[in-house]
């Protein structure tokens, strides 16, 4: 034989073993190395071909996709890659990812930080400034009233004399006061009249109401400009029982609270 015809014998006889290595490789889905898998996009994981041994294989596809059980690539919980996938919050991006999680509009209560202008955070959305449901969600001397945060003040009560619905100097001291705080909240005002439990239920329920339309009538000259309502308990709502004038006068008063 030529040494020509021997290297083509010695040439054919290697090609013919490299294609018997590649054909005793192990059939799919069984694999000794990533490279068994390549051809259906998969990885070897205990000698098995498998769509993910770790998140990376599936992040690649999906940025909120994680390897699940079975080593297949499961939606991770609550992930999200815009404010889109979270309705009605925010999706906050993981440090260190190209994901986030859906959480709140805003993380913290009192601040603007996560709010746009003029809006504050208030149990995890944005609200208007001023919006509140404790005193601790308003600014320092306000406080928190029907859900909104107003000048922290306070009505005070009047008293009068014995069948009296006329002012006392006391009286009208108190109502200015009172008159400056109105100003300040802006808020509508409703004034009780009452009586101590001496006269006719009639009679004291008249006494009432003549005592509640003073302060009124007094508040309104002061400059009180919101609605101010009038109503008359007569002896009907005591803060004192006993039948004395120690408790008597306590009952004789005029009390203004806010709507």
């Amino acid at each position: 034989m030529s040494s020509t015809k021997r290297y083509i014998m010695v040439l054919l006889t290697m090609v013919a073993a490299a294609f018997t290595v590649v054909g005793c490789g192990p059939s799919y889905p069984n694999c000794e190395t990533d490279e068994h898998c390549a051809e259906t996009g998969e990885v070897c994981v205990d000698k098995l071909c498998k769509e993910c041994a770790t998140d990376v294989q599936c992040t690649a596809k999906d940025a909120c996709s994680m390897c699940g059980p079975g080593n297949s690539c499961v939606e991770r919980p609550g992930c999200c890659q815009s404010d889109l996938d979270c309705p009605g919050g925010r999706c906050w991006r993981v440090s260190g990812t190209n994901y986030g999680e859906c959480g709140s509009r805003c993380r913290v209560d009192g601040s603007a930080e996560d709010c746009n202008a003029g809006e504050v955070c208030l149990g995890g959305q944005c609200v208007p400034e001023g919006t509140c449901t404790n005193n601790s969600h308003c600014a320092p001397g306000k406080a928190c009233v029907n859900g909104l945060c107003v000048i922290a003040c306070n009505l005070e009560t009047v008293y009068y004399d014995f069948n009296e619905s006329s002012l006392r100097k006391d009286a009208r001291a108190t109502l200015q006061t009172n008159a400056e705080c109105v100003a300040k909240r802006g808020q509508n005002v409703v004034v009780e009249g009452h009586s101590d439990e001496r006269g006719t239920d009639e009679y004291n329920m008249a006494l009432g109401e003549r005592r509640a339309r003073a302060a009124v009538k007094y508040l309104e000259q002061l400059g009180a400009s919101v609605g101010i309502r009038t109503i008359s308990y007569g002896e009907e709502r005591p803060v004192c029982n006993e039948s004395n004038e120690n408790c008597w006068w306590r009952n004789r008063r005029a009390e203004q609270l806010f709507e």
